[in-house]
């Protein structure tokens, strides 16, 4: 049966880039460890999972279990079924039976189903509890903290703009009844937001230096961005033999205008055709021969016929736009946003390749609650579940 995969409550991975996806909120009972140094050497019986000396301990495990499994009722107000527990699933299995979609299915298919709906929950809380271990651990590691006003703050702008709002405290008291979530675990959750927004912000900082020398060195080697080019608006007619161009012209020197022509047969070029004779064009957009002598003629005056191995073409240059060159200084603003655009992408991408490696390997997950890429005792499979259900 589909599941819930998030809490309503102000998602906190709208702020973070992917190397921190975080689902759900998180509870202050599960990171009452520092996170410094190697994992310990066991995981303590009461706990599913141990990153560095932080024990997930099975009671975090089971909250967030059922917050997971509940999470579409307080937004949609349809009661959750139950959780699939195992080894048995009864209560599982007994509800699946009664919904439609199952009608004909025997006990075994039930079980399974049951078995697979715990084994996505399963992968989905381990992985939203230690990925939020990750995080502290992370903002450890680099002196990011949060203080209580920036929580504070933080938590009042997520009860704003969270779907419903929650800005009265009885539209957040239903929330909590439905989500079975605390107000504990929302302002965690909120705090572990800050800590990640602000490695981020982190980041950025120090990805955003930028020195002089780089940003000539950038404008040397793309300086052909910063160079418009010269521009002509023409009027043009092209025809198929040389006789006809020179009929052309003896027309257009008489008086009749390159709108008129170009309506008639004589005038052989579509684009032309469609905009009554007119043209803006740069060197290098028509063929070689005529492109030479556009941009040599002189403005207001008739020229042609030009033989090119497409036809012959005669034209009047109508008026004339000089080449311009962005200066250096002119440029500096817009190179500076894009070399710290790019640092910033690379400071990212750099972080995140270290991020799941660093941490994963601070990890170790309990039998039963293996979560692949996660913990750094999952077998080197390529699985990417969990290695079974807890009994």
């Amino acid at each position: 049966m589909p599941r819930g995969s998030a809490t309503q409550f102000a998602r906190v991975g709208h702020v973070l880039p992917n190397w921190l996806r975080i689902g759900m909120a998180f509870s202050a009972a599960i990171a009452t460890a520092v996170l410094v140094g190697a994992c310990g050497s066991g995981i303590p019986g009461d706990a599913v999972a141990v990153v560095g000396s932080a024990p997930i301990t099975k009671a975090a495990f089971l909250h967030w279990e059922t917050v997971a499994n509940d999470s579409n009722q307080a937004s949609t107000g349809v009661k959750a079924p139950p959780l699939p527990v195992p080894p048995d699933y009864t209560a599982c299995i007994a509800y699946n039976r009664t919904q439609s979609a199952n009608a004909g299915d025997t006990s075994a298919q039930l079980k399974a189903s049951c078995a697979e709906d715990y084994t996505s929950l399963n992968n989905e809380v381990m992985s939203f509890l230690i990925e939020a271990l990750w995080v502290e651990g992370a903002a450890f590691d680099r002196g990011v903290k949060s203080t209580p006003a920036a929580v504070a703050k933080a938590f009042a702008q997520q009860r704003k703009t969270s779907t419903p709002p929650l800005t009265t405290q009885k539209a957040l008291n239903e929330f909590l009844a439905k989500s079975g979530q605390t107000l504990t675990d929302l302002k965690w959750r909120t705090r572990l937001s800050v800590l990640a927004t602000g490695i981020q912000e982190q980041i950025a900082k120090k990805a955003d230096k930028v020195t002089s020398a780089q940003i000539a060195a950038y404008y040397k080697k793309n300086h052909s961005q910063f160079v418009t080019p010269e521009t002509r608006a023409i009027h043009l007619i092209e025809t198929d033999t040389e006789a006809q161009a020179k009929t052309v012209m003896s027309e257009l020197a008489s008086g009749t205008t390159y709108a008129a022509l170009a309506k008639t047969s004589v005038d052989i070029d579509p684009t032309t055709k469609a905009t009554a004779g007119a043209e803006s064009v740069r060197p290098g957009q028509l063929t070689a021969q005529v492109s030479a002598a556009v941009f040599a003629a002189p403005v207001d005056k008739l020229e042609g016929p030009v033989k090119t191995a497409f036809g012959y073409y005669v034209f009047t240059v109508d008026s004339s736009t000089p080449e311009k060159i962005t200066s250096l200084k002119q440029a500096t603003a817009g190179i500076k946003a894009a070399i710290q655009t790019s640092q910033e992408s690379a400071a990212n991408t750099k972080f995140g390749d270290s991020f799941e490696s660093t941490w994963s390997s601070r990890t170790k997950c309990a039998t039963g609650y293996i979560v692949a890429t996660y913990c750094g005792n999952a077998p080197k499979t390529g699985s990417t579940g969990s290695t079974g259900a807890a009994g």
